[in-house]
């Protein structure tokens, strides 16, 4: 027999028979007219309902505990970035100084540069969806003065923050 002929399920399947407490399904359905059989039943079912509740309940709990867990290292690792930040606007005052004034600088560059680039887009936006030519180069034109405009920028502006607390705190 081919196995074209026989198709064997993928190998990420699988295939499991539920009954309710281990017992034969069959056992039920002779008894479907006795009010006592289907009371056992239900009261059954409402025990494997409450259990499986149980334990969705003591996971839910743990994944709060583990959020919370997070949400203090994150906490942590925060209030440490904002001391280090600050023992070095303090280290380097006149460096803060000069930060601030390159970063309102470079935001001009940048908005310069996206006016730019939007405005390339317009001119060339039928270019830039059918030839791959036209993609490229608009790709190499701004892409990586752009990227390189945002990491610089993204170093800057934690650097001229004022974040330093004042001394009537």
């Amino acid at each position: 027999m081919s196995s074209q002929e026989n198709p064997s399920p993928p190998f990420w399947t699988y295939r499991m028979e539920v009954s309710p407490t281990g017992q034969n399904p069959g056992a039920y359905a002779s008894n479907m007219t006795d009010p006592i059989a289907l009371l056992h039943l239900l009261i059954n079912l409402q025990s494997q309902m409450l259990e499986v509740q149980r334990q969705t309940f003591e996971v839910e709990r743990q994944q709060l505990e583990l959020a919370r867990e997070a949400s203090a290292i994150a906490r942590d690792q925060r209030m440490r970035q904002i001391a280090e930040l600050e023992r070095w606007q303090t280290s380097h005052e006149g460096v803060v100084d000069d930060c601030k004034e390159a970063l309102s600088q470079l935001e001009s560059v940048h908005a310069a540069l996206m006016r730019e680039m939007t405005d390339f887009i317009a001119e060339n936006h039928e270019n830039l969806r059918e030839g791959d030519f036209s993609l490229t180069d608009f790709v190499d034109r701004f892409g990586p003065r752009l990227a390189h405009l945002n990491t610089m920028l993204s170093i800057l502006r934690p650097l001229a923050a004022v974040i330093k607390k004042s001394d009537g705190n």
